[in-house]
């Protein structure tokens, strides 16, 4: 990172620069079987889970292809990953799992990535794999770029007929996955839209979590498969667009309370938006006439929202097409609509104040 007049340059060796994040995407694409990356939204990928942020030039890309891209990364007192992230105006959050689960409900993201994020995957009898098929939805990919994954899985033919039993190829063929291709470093992982494939044969000796665990944070990482009981069990190529009537009842929301809520942050937002002025911040704040400037484009890039509820505010930005992110958090006091807000292709996290 290198600081030149008035920007923050980012430069690094081992990393992907812009036009190489592109190729690389595009690759991933194609491995799923896609023409280009242009079509994961209709691909029904809409929301990613980038672990390790990097500079977040994945994030970066992801975003300017309208989907939601949330990087995770350990907590670091100096060059912190995350702070970068932030910095570029770009969603990410501290956290790990090496002992303890996401602070995600279970289905949560279309698309899990993972590039050189120094994991070992098949570590504790595959407890992070599992954590993985946890937060992924039903038809869900994990996207693995790993020189040591090419190596546990030997070449590129092994991998693909099985010939060669590896202990990932085992955990993944355990959990349901389907490895769909392998790439020069790149694996890509598909989860099973079938909720009985847990019970349908004996090799897969994962059990089933019981119904209560499904509704916990912060919990130690568990070795049993989440989610398959579940309402929200609903395949990604299943949710083109925006949630429907039937959608919101599945969280318990009544429709009539979800869309009058949303007009409440509409209508909200354009008063606090009028505000938002170079003015405001001068020794005589006022609200802003007609005679005086906009406020720039990019004032505010992100927002925490300490208190989300449906996620409405952050609906209404999008709408409003501000080129704003928002942090939807939910107290642990509060109903429970993480689930709602994440379905809705948003980020958001449960917290205690």
């Amino acid at each position: 990172m290198l600081l030149e007049e008035n920007q923050i340059a980012f430069h690094s060796e081992a990393g992907m620069m812009v036009d190489s994040v592109k190729d690389y995407f595009h690759r991933i694409a194609e491995m799923i079987g896609l023409e280009s990356d242009a079509e994961f939204l209709q691909a029904g990928v809409h929301t990613v889970l980038d672990i390790g942020c990097g500079f977040g030039n994945f994030s970066a890309h992801l975003l300017s292809l309208k989907l939601m891209a949330l990087c995770v990364a350990p907590y670091e007192s100096s060059g912190s990953q995350v702070q970068l992230v932030l910095e570029r105006g770009l969603p990410a959050v501290i956290g790990n799992f090496i002992s303890k689960q996401l602070p995600f409900p279970s289905l949560s993201y279309d698309m899990v990535h993972c590039a050189q994020c120094e994991i070992v995957w098949d570590s504790k009898d595959g407890l992070f794999l599992i954590e993985i098929d946890r937060v992924l939805k039903p038809g869900g990919y994990f996207v693995l770029t790993s020189p040591t994954t090419r190596q546990q899985q030997g070449s590129s033919t092994s991998a693909m007929t099985g010939s060669m039993s590896t202990p990932l190829e085992e955990f993944t063929k355990k959990l349901c996955w389907s490895l769909l291709g392998q790439q020069e470093e790149t694996f890509i992982w598909q989860k099973t839209v079938n909720s009985q494939c847990f019970t349908a044969s004996k090799q897969f000796d994962i059990p089933i979590c019981k119904e209560g665990d499904m509704q916990l944070y912060y919990q130690l990482l568990a070795r049993c498969i989440t989610g398959t009981g579940s309402n929200r069990w609903v395949p990604i190529h299943e949710r083109s667009g925006p949630l429907n009537s039937t959608n919101i009842e599945i969280h318990g929301v009544h429709p009539d309370d979800f869309f009058e809520d949303s007009e409440f942050w509409k209508s909200a937002l354009r008063n606090y938006w009028s505000l938002l002025s170079p003015l405001i911040f001068s020794d005589h704040p006022k609200r802003p006439g007609e005679e005086d400037p906009l406020p720039p484009y990019n004032m505010v890039r992100n927002v925490m929202d300490m208190n989300a509820h449906y996620g409405g505010l952050s609906a209404a930005l999008l709408e409003a097409s501000k080129s704003v992110w928002v942090m939807n958090v939910v107290p642990l006091g509060a109903r429970n609509t993480l689930p709602l807000i994440l379905d809705r292709g948003f980020a958001g996290i449960l917290h205690d104040w």
